[in-house]
């Protein structure tokens, strides 16, 4: 009978949507945990940030775009040395990011105000 059969199915495909969504609550538990380890490193970046968009009122000429900020920010991901100990590598990415924009930012200063 087609009735059963389509019920079957239906019955078959309730089932299979529960099993994807249970992992995907598991999927999402992980993927908070791991996002709040690296928490120190992007609080660092925001503070980074907003520090340098406040030389503007030092000088008129400095300001920076987040497009540019953001840039550095992955070139100095990408420099950061990869560890297995994760305190370890938020540790790295804090001070590579550090001196990634420091060094960014200095290279526009002028002499004299």
């Amino acid at each position: 009978l087609p009735l059963i059969e389509g019920l079957e199915n239906t019955k078959a495909t309730a089932k299979t949507i529960g099993e994807q969504v249970l992992k995907a609550r598991d999927t999402e538990v992980q993927i908070n945990d791991s996002r709040e380890l690296y928490r120190p490193v992007a609080a660092e970046g925001s503070v980074l940030f907003f520090l340098i968009i406040q030389l503007c009122f030092v000088e008129f000429m400095y300001q920076y775009s987040l497009d540019a900020f953001v840039s550095f920010l992955y070139k100095a991901i990408d420099r950061t040395e990869a560890t297995a100990d994760l305190d370890e590598r938020v540790k790295r990415l804090i001070t590579t990011i550090r001196m990634t924009i420091f060094r960014w930012v200095n290279r526009g200063l002028f002499e004299s105000h």
